[in-house]
C-alpha cells in the first residue's frame, strides 16, 4: 500500500467516526505503516475501484454493439433460411397430398382423402411436441403401424 512515487501532494481534512479511526489505528499498528498511508490507500483503492465499475460499464456497452453488428446479420440470414425451408416444406405438403389424391383410391382403403389430411396434420402437430429423446421411438413407432 506504500506509494513509491513522488508528486505533488495536497493536505486535506477529513472527519471520521470514533469506531473507524479506531479500526484505521488497529490497521496501522498491526501494518506498521503510517495513518496517513493507509488513508491515502484506501483512497485510492476506492478511486480505482470506481474506475473499474465505470470502465466494466463501457467495456459491456461496447461488447453489446459488437456482438450485435456480428450476430444480427447472422441471425436475419438463418431466419430467411428457416422461412425458406418452412416454404419448401408447405409446397411439398401440397406437392405430396396432391399426388396421393390423384393416385391413390382413398376409398377402397375405406378412407376419405380429407380424414387422410387431417390425420397427417394430427400426426405431425403430435411429433412436433416430442423432445429429441423421444423422436426416435415416434418414428419406430410410426414405422411399424404402416408397415
Amino acid at each position: 500500500m506504500m506509494s513509491t512515487t513522488k508528486e505533488k501532494t495536497v493536505q486535506i481534512t477529513v472527519k471520521v467516526s470514533q469506531s473507524d479511526y479506531e479500526s484505521l489505528q488497529r490497521l496501522s499498528s498491526k501494518k506498521h505503516w503510517p495513518l496517513a498511508e493507509i488513508i491515502r490507500g484506501f483512497i485510492k483503492d476506492g478511486m480505482d475501484i470506481t474506475r473499474s465499475k465505470e470502465d466494466i460499464d463501457f467495456i459491456r456497452k461496447q461488447l453489446r454493439e459488437e456482438l450485435e453488428i456480428t450476430l444480427k446479420p447472422q441471425f436475419n440470414r438463418l431466419t430467411k433460411m428457416m422461412m425458406r425451408i418452412g416454404m419448401m416444406s408447405i409446397a411439398f405438403c401440397y406437392f405430396t397430398s396432391k399426388l396421393a389424391y390423384m393416385f391413390v383410391p382413398f376409398e377402397e382403403a375405406g378412407i376419405s382423402y380429407e380424414d387422410m389430411l387431417t390425420e397427417a396434420k394430427h400426426n405431425a402437430a403430435a411429433y412436433l411436441n416430442i423432445r429429441d429423446a423421444g423422436l426416435d421411438e415416434a418414428f419406430k413407432e410410426f414405422y411399424e403401424n404402416n408397415r
